[in-house]
Parts: C-alpha cells; sequence; structure tokens
C-alpha cells in the first residue's frame, strides 16, 4: 500500500523523524506499517489485511491488531514532543473480526502527557466504517528525544 504521509500541522522536522522512525523500525517493515497521516496529537495509520495476519478462524490476528495500536498511539504522543516513550499497559476490546483484504485505518489520539507516563486511545474502522476494536494504552514517557 503505496501511502504517502500528511502533515496535518505539526513541526516539519518532527513530522519528518517520526516517518523516519516508521520507515526504519524492522517491525514495522515486516508487517508493512505506514503512517498515513500525522497532526498534533493524532496519528493515523492504514493497513490492508494480508493472509499471513490471520489466525486460524481466518480473521485477522489480534496480536497484529495490537502491534498496529501500539504503534499509531506511540506516534500520536510522539507529535506533541519527539517523546522517548516505551509500553507499561494496554487494554483492546474486540468489537468485530477483520477479514482478509479488509483496509483497516487506526487513528490514535493522546489523552496525557505527563512528566512519568503518557496515555493514548485509539479505534480502527474497515473500508466500510465499522468499528472493529478499541485500545488504550500506557506509555512510561523518559522525556523528550531533543533533550537528551
Amino acid at each position: 500500500m503505496g501511502i504517502r504521509p500528511i502533515n496535518k500541522g505539526i513541526d516539519e522536522k518532527l513530522f519528518n523523524d517520526i516517518i523516519a522512525i516508521n520507515k526504519t523500525t524492522p517491525y514495522h517493515r515486516l508487517l508493512g506499517l505506514n503512517i498515513s497521516m500525522l497532526d498534533k496529537g493524532v496519528a493515523e495509520l492504514k493497513i490492508v489485511v494480508k493472509k499471513e495476519y490471520l489466525n486460524p478462524a481466518g480473521n485477522a490476528h489480534g496480536g497484529m491488531l495490537f502491534s498496529v495500536f501500539d504503534s499509531v498511539l506511540g506516534a500520536s504522543i510522539r507529535t506533541l514532543g519527539n517523546y522517548d516513550i516505551t509500553s507499561l499497559s494496554a487494554n483492546m476490546s474486540f468489537i468485530a473480526p477483520a477479514k482478509p483484504g479488509d483496509t483497516l485505518t487506526f487513528t490514535g489520539k493522546a489523552v496525557h502527557i505527563g512528566r512519568s507516563t503518557a496515555v493514548a486511545e485509539g479505534r480502527v474502522y474497515n473500508q466500510d466504517d465499522k468499528l472493529i476494536a478499541t485500545c488504550s494504552e500506557t506509555f512510561f514517557n523518559f522525556g523528550k528525544l531533543d533533550n537528551k
């Protein structure tokens, strides 16, 4: 999926830094994760469900869905200042199955950034605007990468 990322309002250097992380992270390349949009406190990522992503029931594997959430939620926090973060905990709710060939749009929104933690929430919809899953994740915040 050839996606050209859109900058909807963050600093151009920060935008390019986040896109570079996305493009050079080996796990992102393995799954084909490509950020499609960044705004202040918001990130969007689109992915097509491939057969390699399926569970034994023929639906998108929950672990794959969480991997995408982890990436898009982390990116949403980085849009507010290129924070150095790592996952602490997450809560995911599966609403409907994602099928092979579905185009999924994941959106993450930063809802809290403190001195030691950050929280983001997200939703994923298929091409028919059907809600597939939601996720809330708490990250440990090491601080801004620019200040190190």
